[in-house]
């Protein structure tokens, strides 16, 4: 009787293996059929974002790579705020003819005519008494006007003079600030452009990856049949797998979302096809940090704005020291007159004549110190343009000097960077090979994959910080550094 309650027990541990062998192979070709559907919706998005190839835009037009300078150059053209700030030079031939034109006399011209009726019927005697007028006195008037008027400031203590000469410098300094914002905008492309071109390695990195944890379960399944190793390690596949979709899907949504923003700031519509090259290897910088800072001093925008602006507030201050001055101004005119009576109609020629010419000289002898005090705060206007000169200055040196150590430091750290890539990409594959093997454990494997992201993640890192610190070197500078590509 023990016997046949022993080969029952038996029998029903035998059927529960069969069973659960069975949901085992079936969730092993279910998780099989949605890892090669990852992998193939992976491989679509990699192609269609990322690799450096032509392909046909929503118009049917054949898209081709876009280097860095061909999306400056893009944006140049269609970015927004550069199209606006570029507005400000349309005022330049206004504004110094304006200033030309305060040399030259005011003219004014005019032409009028006016009707008028009256009934007088009484009047004021001497002693303040009212008398009525036996008859009522009523009548019209018609009046026919034109004059011309001429004004002419021969000295006006050189403020005409002074302010051409800004009207001169308010153009250059327009001219700085357009600049300044162009390599601003050079700037934000080059980080766009960069951040855009990682996203695109991190989704190579992740499908690479993903292929990989799909071959280790599978082999983890093999294993596992086999006997060699527990079914930990084929569930641990499985979420390393899991995590690998994930981290594949992530990336590409990384990647639209990097192309969008490079879109947004070259000016282009926001879901136009893009696709960029890659960027040529990174360089050892060999220019002097002295002779950098000494170009930035002559090509630095803001720096070239601010000594603009110094010079403007000294011609204020000569301009506001020349109302001490006396003004002598002369003038014309020219006017006609007529008046007629009701049966008379208007006259575009009246037959009265009146000319007359002046010329004055005025000096305000007191002006109750106002003059004094707009002096002093032009004084000091211009003072803080001169401390401000300096501080700008030294920003620059700062400037240069961090981010040209920066870019070394970079360059330093990219060797070995590339170093370790290669070093975990080798020790990866020897503890896969080992893991097939059966002399390296699941935790083993996960560690070598860990280290090779990491060692990855930290090369694509380096390489686009080096390009968008070699950018903000650029916009420091005011000076494109890197040659064409």
């Amino acid at each position: 009787m023990r016997n046949k309650l022993l080969k029952i027990q038996v029998k029903n541990l035998e059927q529960q293996v069969i069973i659960n062998n069975q949901d085992f192979k079936l969730q092993l070709h279910i998780m099989k059929f949605i890892i090669s559907l990852s992998i193939i919706l992976s491989s679509l998005l990699s192609t269609v974002l990322c690799q450096p190839a032509a392909l046909l835009a929503s118009d049917g037009n054949l898209v081709s790579e876009l280097s860095l300078d061909e999306c400056i150059e893009i944006g140049n053209q269609h970015n927004l705020a550069l199209q606006s700030s570029r507005l400000d030079y349309e005022i330049d031939k206004p504004a110094l003819r304006a200033a030309y034109g305060q040399f030259l006399p005011s003219i004014s011209v005019g032409y009028s005519i006016d009707q008028s009726s009256f009934l007088n019927r009484t009047f004021l005697n001497p002693d303040g008494s009212v008398a009525v007028l036996p008859i009522s006195i009523d009548g019209k008037r018609r009046n026919s006007n034109y004059f011309l008027r001429a004004n002419e400031t021969f000295y006006d203590g050189g403020r005409n003079y002074y302010n051409l000469q800004n009207a001169k410098l308010e153009s250059k300094l327009r001219y700085h600030r357009v600049n300044s914002q162009y390599y601003n905008f050079r700037a934000e492309v080059t980080r766009a452009y960069c951040q855009t071109i990682a996203a695109m390695q991190r989704v190579d990195l992740a499908n690479e990856v993903l292929v990989q944890r799909y071959r280790l379960l599978e082999l983890a399944s093999i294993r596992f049949k086999t006997g060699s190793v527990t079914r930990r390690d084929v569930m641990q596949a499985e979420v390393n797998l899991g995590r690998g979709r994930n981290d594949s899907l992530s990336a590409a949504l990384e990647l639209k979302s990097s192309k969008i923003d490079l879109n947004l700031i070259t000016g282009r519509e926001l879901d136009t096809t893009i696709i960029v090259k890659p960027l040529p290897p990174l360089f050892k910088p060999n220019w002097s940090v002295t002779d950098l800072i000494s170009n930035a001093l002559q090509t630095r925008s803001n720096l070239l704005s601010n000594i603009t602006t110094n010079e403007m507030n000294n011609n204020d201050v000569s301009a506001l020291k020349g109302e001490y001055l006396p003004t002598l101004t002369g003038s014309i005119s020219h006017s006609r007159t007529e008046q007629s009576g009701t049966s008379e109609s208007f006259t575009l020629k009246p037959r009265n004549r009146s000319t007359g010419y002046g010329l004055s000289l005025s000096w305000l002898a007191f002006d109750r110190f106002t003059r004094s005090l707009r002096i002093q705060e032009a004084k000091i206007r211009h003072q803080k343009t001169s401390i401000q000169q300096f501080v700008i200055e030294r920003q620059i040196r700062q400037q240069i000097l961090s981010t040209f150590d920066n870019i070394e430091s970079i360059f330093q750290l990219s060797i070995v960077a590339n170093q370790n890539t290669d070093l975990a990409l080798e020790t990866n594959r020897f503890e896969e090979e080992r893991y097939r093997l059966g002399s390296a454990t699941t935790i083993d494997l996960g560690a070598a994959q860990v280290s090779y992201i990491q060692a990855r993640n930290d090369q694509i890192r380096l390489e686009t910080e080096f390009y968008i610190a070699l950018g903000e070197l650029e916009k420091a500078t005011g000076i494109i550094l890197r040659t064409k590509y």
